[in-house]
């Protein structure tokens, strides 16, 4: 009644049978690279089976649009070439079923997926990308011990801060420390200077132990030391320790940030929310620009190298500087002249490189929103354009099962990604058009697909493995030495076969 007949109904148990095997497998392969990533973030903090859970779980989410296109390409090459190597295609083709009629069903098949990828990462995937990253950034914050940089001071130990010149990460020691607890006040300020210390969470995580080894702790002896910074002394305590131990108050609890902390992330936000603030935020910055634009006008009239009429009347006046007149004034007003130009144009200068950095910014957001706009529609089409390149090839090749399938569209997605990757890149630093950036990866992998389904319709052997074998096989032939034949005999030989 809906035209499905018996081949289609084979051909489609043969395809998602393999399909749910390869779509788990590449969904593993892609939450593991994942998590190796952000492994760093999961391990030493404490945190629960819950949130791990819900970690695992929104991560697999937001990889779903990018394990389907690599699920559908293995699962075309594994199919059809497990068809070819059992003569299953052979059978169609002979009673005169051509191979895009064989392939009908999983076409249409495919493209209802490239419609589920475009739905999810337009509805589910943005919320799954929001809870993602708040329980990311929340993970960070956990344990700020383990966040504790080198070489500068950290504040993100409330009311403490805390230098450390060198630390090792699988001991957990810190060297060279030195710490302001400001936990009584500013006036009451405690300095610790040590040789070496270490930080852990106490058991029920409303605290940090700070063990502090060999050094010496400061502190006033006057509430009000702040009025005696004029004096030339200020009383203060001064003790000497071996070991010393410091209870600091910190709620290390997992508490998730608030989601309105990430609204601005290109990530989070459907095609609807990409397309309003980008041009939200393209008015704002152009808008900005104007402003930019308005004062730094206005600072060159006022140094005098702008004139407020018109341009005619701004060349007259550059017309009637005399270069010669100022070159041939006295050393001392020559020279003064020029150090006032010169400090003029340094300020200009500086001030358009302080004010250059934030429209850079704010354009650089703009295109990565249209960048994500983009990505929703390419990821989908690549559900639809892999099934062009996988069936079709797996026909040629005719070799089933996880290994020449598995290296072959490994390959081919590493391809497709490094140049969606370059060209993404390369539209979000602004080098190249954000449309043809984004786009430059199918428009270099579709032609791939139209011609292998050409070949593999017109019963190809030119990427028959066999074939192919063959081929090597024989060519390596030619350099094997004959009986009785000399060097030169050889080389002649090898000549004539190769190029005759």
């Amino acid at each position: 009644m809906l035209g499905i007949k018996k081949i289609d109904t084979f051909v489609l148990k043969k395809f998602f049978l393999l399909f749910l095997g390869c779509f788990c497998i590449c969904l593993f392969v892609f939450m593991m690279q994942f998590v190796w990533k952000h492994v760093n973030d999961l391990v030493g903090k404490g945190l629960g089976i819950d949130v791990l859970a819900q970690f695992f779980w929104y991560m697999a989410l937001s990889l779903v649009p990018m394990a389907l296109p690599m699920a559908v390409l293995l699962t075309s090459l594994i199919s059809f070439g497990n068809m070819g190597e059992q003569l299953e295609l052979t059978a169609f083709k002979a009673a005169g079923v051509p191979l895009v009629r064989i392939m009908r069903s999983v076409m249409i098949s495919c493209a209802l997926l490239m419609c589920v990828s475009f739905y999810f990462q337009n509805n589910i995937s943005p919320k799954a990308q929001m809870q993602l990253a708040r329980l990311l950034i929340s993970m960070k914050d956990t344990s700020p011990a383990l966040e504790i940089p080198e070489g500068v001071f950290y504040n993100g130990i409330p009311n403490v801060n805390l230098y450390v010149e060198r630390k090792t990460a699988e001991t957990g020691m810190l060297y060279n420390v030195i710490i302001y607890k400001m936990d009584q006040g500013i006036d009451n300020a405690q300095i610790v200077v040590a040789d070496s210390a270490k930080i852990e969470v106490t058991a029920d995580k409303q605290n940090l132990k700070l063990t502090v080894f060999n050094g010496e702790q400061f502190e006033n002896l006057q509430a009000n030391a702040s009025g005696l910074l004029n004096q030339t002394q200020v009383p203060y305590d001064r003790e000497t320790f071996q070991y010393k131990t410091l209870l600091i108050d910190y709620n290390s609890n997992f508490d998730l940030m608030a989601a309105d902390d990430l609204n601005a992330m290109a990530e989070t936000k459907s095609l609807a929310q990409l397309r309003a603030d980008a041009d939200s935020m393209a008015a704002t910055y152009d808008s900005l620009g104007r402003v930019n634009y308005s004062e730094m006008t206005a600072r060159y009239m006022q140094s005098g190298y702008l004139s407020r009429q018109d341009s005619a009347r701004a060349r007259q006046m550059a017309a009637s500087v005399n270069i010669d007149t100022i070159m041939a004034a006295t050393g001392l007003s020559r020279l003064a002249m020029l150090h006032g130009a010169s400090n003029t144009v340094d300020n200009i200068l500086t001030e358009m490189e302080w004010r250059t950095p934030v429209s850079q910014d704010g354009y650089r957001m703009v295109r990565k929103h249209h960048i994500k706009w983009h990505e929703k529609f390419t990821n989908a089409l690549a559900c639809l354009f892999f099934f062009f390149i996988g069936a079709p090839l797996g026909a040629i090749i005719r070799k089933g099962g996880l290994g020449i399938s598995t290296i072959v569209s490994v390959l081919i997605f590493i391809i497709y990604y490094i140049i969606g990757i370059s060209g993404m890149k390369m539209a979000r630093d602004g080098s190249w058009d954000i449309t043809y950036g984004m786009w430059i990866s199918t428009v270099v992998m579709a032609p791939l697909g139209i011609f292998l389904t050409y070949k593999a319709n017109r019963d190809s052997i030119e990427f028959n493995f066999d074939n192919l074998k063959q081929r090597v096989t024989t060519f390596a032939a030619r350099f094997k030495y004959l009986p009785g034949e000399t060097r030169g005999q050889r080389i002649k030989r090898i000549f004539n076969q190769t190029f005759r």
